[in-house]
C-alpha cells in the first residue's frame, strides 16, 4: 500500500482506510456485449498470483506494463481465449496495489467465465468505482482528480472532455492546494501568538498582515467560485426552454435546432400537450432545446398539465427562447405569457421571418432580456445569429475555461463559498479587535472546508456518493 509521503503520489492520504481493505477485486473494464476486445481488471493482494493461475504468466519474470501473449486457461486446464495480459506492480499502477489487466475476446460467455474463474480463486466483485476509490486511498490522486476521471467518462462533448481531462490532470488542486497551505501557514502563525505570546522568537501576525493575506486568499478564492457555472455546464448540460403563446412555431423551431423531426407540426394551436426535448451542443457545451407547451390558459386538463410543466422548465431552463409570431401584430396573450419569462435570462425571437413583418407592437423588455432577433424556423433564415446569442448566454468566452479547470460540482462550490465565509468573518474579527482565538477559528474553518474539497478530509458518506456514479470497473 503507497503510504503518505511516497514518492509515487505526493499526496496525503486522507482519513479511514478502504472499506474492502485486504481483498482483491476484479471486474470488466469495457463495456458489456459483444466487441473486438473486453478488459478485465485484477486488483489487490492476490491480483498476480490469480493471474497466475489463469494466464501461465509469472509476473516476477513477465515484463511489467507491457502487454503479453497468454492462453486463458479454467480450472480444469480448459483453454477458454487466447489473450494478453499485463501486470502493474504496486506502487506504480493506477490504484496503487498489484494490478493485471487480461485483454480478452469481446465476447461475453468468455468474460463471464474468466470473472468466474477468478472468483473462484479469491477474487470479489468489484463494487461501482472501486477501482478509482483504491486508488484515492492510496494517495495516487485527489478527489477533485477523482471526480474528473468520472466527467471524462461521460463527457457529451470534445470541450467538455477536454475540461474534465484539465480536472483529472489536478488542475483544481493546482490552484487550491497552495491556498490551503497558505492558510495552515497563517493559522500557525496566530496559534504561536496565542500560545506564546511572550517569547522572541515568535513573529507575531498584525491585524494589517492578517488583513491582507485573507483578503489575497479571498480574491483568488471569489475568481475561482466564479468558474462553477460554466463549469457545471460543461458536465451537465445547459438547458434551453422555447416558449411562447401556442401556434408561433416552437416546435418547428426545436425541430430545426435538433436537425431532426423531433415535434409535430400543425397549424392548430395546442400540438404540444407536454415539453419535447432534443439533444446538441453549442460551442462545446452539451444543450438540452425543450419545447413547451404554449402558456395559455386552458380547460383541458391534459394540456393544462402540460403548461403547469413548461413553467417548471422555464423556471430552471439556463437561458429561455420566448417566441412571438413576426408576421403578426403582438396580442394581449403575448403579454400574459411574457409576463412569466421576463425575469429569467432570455431572449425574445421573432419567428416567420420568411413572412412579411408586422408592426412590432407592445413592450418585450424584462430584467431578464438579453437580446432580440428575428428567425425563420421554416426556412432556417437567422438560425447562426440565435445559436450565437444562446453561446453568449451558456458558452465560456474565448478560450475561457478550457484555460484551466473549473469547478464543476455543488460540492465545490459549497466548500469555497464556505471558505469565503469563513475568511469573511476572520477579516472582521481583525478589524473588530477582537482575541486573535477568533480569527485562528476562522482561518482554521477555511481550511478544513479547503481541505473538503480536495477530499484530504472526507467522510464516508461523500465518497460513498462520489464513487457510486462510476461504472463498475472504474
Amino acid at each position: 500500500m503507497v503510504q503518505a509521503g511516497d514518492e509515487e503520489s505526493g499526496y496525503p492520504l486522507p482519513a479511514g482506510t478502504p472499506a474492502r481493505d485486504g481483498t482483491t477485486i476484479v471486474a470488466p473494464a469495457t463495456p458489456g456485449g459483444v466487441g473486438a476486445v473486453s478488459v478485465v481488471r485484477l486488483s489487490g493482494p492476490e491480483a498476480f498470483p490469480i493471474a497466475f493461475l489463469l494466464t501461465g504468466l509469472d509476473p516476477r519474470t513477465t515484463p511489467p506494463r507491457s502487454l503479453t501473449l497468454c492462453r486463458v486457461r479454467d480450472a480444469a486446464g480448459e483453454i477458454l481465449d487466447t489473450s494478453l495480459a499485463a501486470f502493474f506492480p504496486a506502487p506504480r499502477s493506477f490504484t496503487g496495489e498489484d494490478m493485471a489487466e487480461v485483454h480478452m475476446h469481446g465476447n461475453p460467455p468468455v468474460v463471464e467465465a474468466f470473472l468466474r474463474e477468478a472468483c473462484s480463486a479469491g477474487a470479489i466483485p468489484a463494487e461501482p468505482g472501486e477501482f478509482s476509490r483504491r486508488a484515492f486511498l492510496h494517495g495516487k490522486m485527489d478527489l477533485t482528480q477523482a471526480e474528473g476521471l468520472a466527467d471524462l467518462i461521460s463527457a457529451r462533448t470534445e470541450a467538455a472532455a477536454r475540461a474534465a481531462l484539465r480536472q483529472m490532470r489536478g488542475g483544481v488542486r493546482e490552484t487550491i492546494a497552495p491556498l490551503r497551505e497558505k492558510l495552515l501557514s497563517l493559522l500557525a502563525r496566530l496559534e504561536a501568538a496565542i500560545d506564546f505570546p511572550e517569547e522572541e522568537d515568535v513573529h507575531a501576525v498584525s491585524e494589517v498582515q492578517l488583513k491582507e493575506r485573507v483578503s489575497e486568499i479571498s480574491y483568488i478564492l471569489e475568481e475561482v467560485l466564479g468558474t462553477f457555472d460554466a463549469g457545471r455546464r460543461f458536465r451537465d448540460g445547459a438547458t434551453v426552454a422555447i416558449t411562447g403563446v401556442a401556434n408561433v412555431g416552437k416546435s418547428r423551431l426545436l425541430n430545426r435546432l435538433a436537425g431532426e423531426e423531433r415535434a409535430i407540426v400543425a397549424e392548430f394551436p395546442g400540438t404540444t400537450r407536454d415539453y419535447l426535448h432534443a439533444e446538441g451542443s453549442v460551442e462545446g457545451v452539451p444543450v438540452r432545446w425543450v419545447d413547451t407547451a404554449g402558456l395559455r390558459e386552458t380547460v383541458d386538463p391534459v394540456e393544462r398539465e402540460g403548461v403547469r410543466r413548461s413553467r417548471d422548465i422555464i423556471a430552471s431552463a439556463d437561458v429561455v427562447l420566448f417566441l412571438l409570431d413576426g408576421s403578426r401584430a403582438a396580442a394581449a396573450e403575448d403579454q400574459a405569457a411574457y409576463a412569466e419569462v421576463a425575469q429569467r435570462p432570455h431572449l425574445v425571437v421573432r419567428n416567420k421571418a420568411d413572412l412579411p413583418e408586422a408592426a412590432a407592437e407592445g413592450r418585450f423588455e424584462g430584467a431578464g432580456k438579453r437580446g432580440e432577433l428575428r428567425v425563420s424556423a421554416k426556412t432556417g433564415e437567422g438560425m447562426e445569429a440565435l445559436l450565437a446569442a444562446v453561446a453568449r448566454e451558456v458558452a465560456p468566452g474565448e478560450g475561457g475555461i478550457l484555460a484551466h479547470a473549473p469547478l464543476t460540482r455543488v460540492r465545490h462550490r459549497q466548500a469555497v463559498a464556505k471558505a469565503l465565509a469563513a475568511l469573511s468573518r476572520a477579516g472582521t474579527s481583525a478589524g473588530g479587535g477582537l482575541p486573535l482565538e477568533f480569527s485562528a477559528e476562522d482561518v482554521r474553518e477555511a481550511a478544513r472546508a479547503l481541505g473538503e474539497l480536495l477530499g484530504e478530509v472526507a467522510p464516508e458518506e461523500v465518497l460513498d456518493a462520489i464513487f457510486g456514479e462510476f461504472c463498475i470497473g472504474k
